[in-house]
């Protein structure tokens, strides 16, 4: 199993991945190339440089044409779901 990002793994890389990360993070169906080529107006090949970049480092992921950011770690666990064999009286 991979391992989750941190902000530390996003803080490290140039603004420009870091910006293509924040507009990524913020559209949680992902976008393809080429609406991101028309929303940062940047190079094509710039740009898919930059997804690369972000993908070897773990912060983006692509699903059939879709590029997707990964979520960041954060301090606070994730929210557990009681079992359902614990709530469940003893038998008597």
């Amino acid at each position: 199993m991979p391992l989750v990002p941190s902000p530390a793994d996003l803080n490290v890389q140039p603004r420009q991945r870091r910006v293509v990360y924040e507009t990524l993070a913020k559209l949680p169906t992902g976008r393809s190339v080429r609406d991101l080529i028309s929303d940062f107006g940047m190079q094509e090949t710039e740009l898919r440089e930059t997804l690369r970049k972000l993908d070897q480092a773990g912060l983006a992921r692509r699903t059939r044409g879709t590029w997707c950011a990964v979520p960041l770690e954060t301090d606070q666990p994730p929210a557990r779901v009681p079992d359902a064999e614990s709530s469940t009286p003893a038998d008597v």
